[in-house]
């Protein structure tokens, strides 16, 4: 399994997965959000989701990066209404990252990282991780979210 993780531009990401069907690997890719509606240095993310909706065998999941946490769920509904394609979440623990600015805006919400977890979850996220250090800090509560979520779906 091969990340692309937090391409630039659609047309990288294009040529990433390229490579990766040409060699039979499956590989996901995890794109940075600028906006509610836009990644990829100005693509909308209903065009990203579009572009691998088919084609791509091999592409096995989405992941949303670097946004802040009210537009995720946004973000998770575009992608499924334009791909079946699965769906991981690296909310950065509720923190907003400026891609362009290269900066932390610093925490946007008083929610738990749990919190935002299980939103995630209810609204269709395949997996909910966190990029670098966010893992290990959160690992707990991301369990404790998916076990409620479960418990919530029998």
């Amino acid at each position: 399994m091969i990340l692309f993780e937090t391409v630039p531009s659609l047309k990288e990401a294009k040529v990433e997965a390229e490579i990766a069907e040409e060699y039979g690997y499956d590989y996901w890719i995890s794109f940075s959000c600028l906006s509610e509606n836009i990644i990829c240095e100005g693509t909308p993310i209903a065009e990203c989701a579009t572009t691998f909706a088919k084609g791509y065998p091999h592409l096995k999941m989405i992941g949303v990066n670097c946004t802040k946490p009210e537009y995720i769920t946004g973000l998770i509904h575009k992608i499924k209404e334009n791909c079946d394609i699965p769906i991981g979440v690296y909310p950065n623990s509720g923190e907003e990252y400026d891609a362009v600015k290269k900066v932390w805006f610093g925490k946007q919400s008083a929610l738990s990282f749990e919190q935002y977890a299980y939103n995630y979850m209810k609204s269709g996220a395949s997996a909910v991780g966190g990029c670098c250090t966010t893992v290990a800090k959160h690992v707990e509560e991301v369990v404790r979210a998916k076990k409620r979520f479960s418990e919530e779906q029998k």
